[in-house]
């Protein structure tokens, strides 16, 4: 019983090869960072440092001085 099997090999370009793994290496490294930054459920979010969302912000502590 003889079976005939065909290989076929897909050429990629190097510059296509290395866009992909510089895509994926973007993406992990995203990953990484939302994964250590994320809040865990139930803990106390008064840890949390609030966000300056505008500039008069940063002066409005010497005002109060």
């Amino acid at each position: 019983m003889i079976h005939n099997v065909t290989a076929s090999a897909s050429s990629r370009s190097p510059i296509t090869v290395a866009a992909a793994f510089l895509g994926a290496f973007v993406v992990a490294s995203l990953a990484v960072q939302l994964v250590r930054t994320a809040v865990p459920v139930g803990a106390d979010p008064a840890g949390v440092a609030p966000v300056t969302a505008h500039q008069a912000s940063l002066w409005q502590p010497l005002a109060q001085r």
